[in-house]
């Protein structure tokens, strides 16, 4: 399993590491190019001395070289050298190069007055960096007329380079092990930095560890410090666990609901049992007793059909079938159907057509289930002689249907939002037997399930209007 610590202290290590090996690139090549350049300026400077020495006088030219004044092109393990040409002919040779008779400096044809650096190996085989120079002697004003035209001169010279380059790699040393103890120092740095950082994140998980989620007050809520990252994680958690607090309490009130509706008619089973075990011979308790406990499983069975029923239509494995449905047949079947159970059907519905288009694609079961459950839901808890108000319309998001209905009491806001909770019953519906709270219910998770938009409101005059919208894109 990855790491996030892990991976943040990786990825800044790995970040600042570039960035400092970077800088300390940079800081090393401009320190090798300064000391370079400081070296080619001594080099220049102890060139320029040296040309100053030779002048030209009516005896000659002539080169006024004191080896007390600079020892370091005198006879030494670590000296220097120069050479002087003047033409083809060697003009002058520093002291140091009488060990090395038969070996001369570079020379290096280059225009008058002008210079070039190279890297050689020295007479006595250390490595060296040499200049060469090309000029013209100086001559004295006073001479300058009487003198004809001096041959231009070349000086070389030689200075070892083995101090820089012990000096190079002293600082090239130095900055590598100071890098490479920044990185370290920084990795700890980060180390620590990122453990402190994460420890709002970690206290936020032992807080998680300790919830109850039958608690009514979480204590994610009441830390006083808050922290900007932390606070959206910490609302949402908040938001999910208040949610499965009301998850819980659903499922426990469906729980008692439905041992509730089942106790009624398992007592009534029971109690008719003993009374007949107990009176046989009583023709009134025979006479009936086969017809009651017929209805009475009946209730049972219908109770049961409906969770079943609910329960696969909170399902997304239930099988869909869509198709091309006559909306107005559809209508007029479920009418139909209901009419055996209210025989003013016909005359209180009444139903206004403005679909312009007739059919739909959708699930037959699915939109049969949902009309036959609106329809006897408004037929039920609406005054016997009321009318209940049905709209058919269509628009290019597809067709819409609504079902008004007149109430024969009023419903209180909280009542309204619970209507489509399972085994739900507002209270002058619950001594009614045939009546089990589930049929809201039902139809919702269908909708929900069809892509279906599904809703209800409060209309004036205490009327409740229900909506169903069947969306263009569920053709599709």
């Amino acid at each position: 399993m990855r790491s996030l610590t892990t991976n943040l202290v990786n990825t800044m290590t790995y970040v600042v590491s570039a960035i400092l090996i970077i800088v300390f690139l940079a800081i090393d090549i401009s320190i090798d190019n300064w000391v370079d350049a400081e070296f080619d300026s001594a080099l220049t400077d102890k060139s320029n001395y040296l040309k100053t020495l030779v002048k030209v006088t009516p005896q000659g030219t002539e080169f006024d070289f004191s080896g007390e004044f600079m020892p370091e092109f005198g006879i030494s393990t670590k000296a220097s050298f120069f050479q002087l040409w003047q033409g083809s002919n060697v003009f002058e040779r520093s002291e140091s190069l009488r060990a090395f008779a038969g070996v001369d400096l570079l020379k290096k044809d280059i225009p008058v007055n002008s210079t070039f650096f190279a890297d050689v190996v020295l007479p006595d085989g250390r490595d060296g960096r040499a200049m060469v120079s090309y000029f013209e002697p100086q001559v004295p004003k006073v001479n300058r007329s009487i003198m004809g035209k001096v041959e231009p001169m070349w000086l070389t010279i030689a200075i070892t380079t083995e101090d820089l380059s012990q000096i190079l790699v002293i600082i090239d040393s130095s900055l590598a092990i100071g890098l490479l103890l920044v990185i370290v120092l920084i990795r700890w740095a980060v180390v620590k930095v990122i453990h402190r950082g994460l420890t709002p994140l970690n206290d936020l998980n032992m807080s998680l560890k300790n919830v109850d989620v039958t608690q009514k007050h979480i204590p994610l809520s009441t830390d006083s410090e808050r922290y900007l990252e932390i606070e959206p994680i910490r609302n949402e958690l908040n938001k999910f666990v208040k949610i499965s607090q009301q998850y819980l309490q659903t499922e426990k009130r469906i729980t008692a609901d439905i041992a509730h509706e089942l106790k009624t008619p398992i007592s009534e089973l029971i109690s008719l049992s003993e009374i007949y075990i107990r009176y046989p011979d009583d023709q009134r308790i025979g006479a009936s007793y086969k017809q009651d406990v017929l209805s009475i499983s009946l209730r049972m069975k219908t109770i049961v059909n409906n969770l079943l029923l609910l329960q696969q239509a909170s399902s997304e494995n239930i099988s869909l079938h869509r198709q091309h449905i006559n909306i107005n047949t559809l209508v007029n079947q479920v009418i139909e159907e209901l009419a055996f159970k209210y025989s003013t059907i016909h005359s209180r519905l009444n139903i206004n057509n403005q679909a312009s288009d007739l059919s739909c694609i959708a699930d037959e079961f699915s939109l049969h289930l949902i009309l036959s459950n609106l329809f006897d839901n408004a037929l039920y808890y609406s005054p016997p002689q009321s009318v209940i108000q049905i709209r058919l319309a269509t628009d290019y998001q597809g067709l819409k249907i609504s079902v008004e209905n007149q109430l024969v009491t009023s419903i209180n806001v909280n009542d309204l939002e619970k209507l489509t909770l399972p085994l739900f019953q507002a209270e002058q519906s619950r001594s009614n037997s045939d009546r089990h709270g589930l049929g809201l219910a039902i139809v919702e998770n269908i909708a929900k399930v069809n892509g279906f938009e599904f809703g209800f409101e409060l209309v004036p005059t205490d009327k409740i209007m229900f909506s169903l919208h069947i969306p263009a894109v569920a053709d599709s």
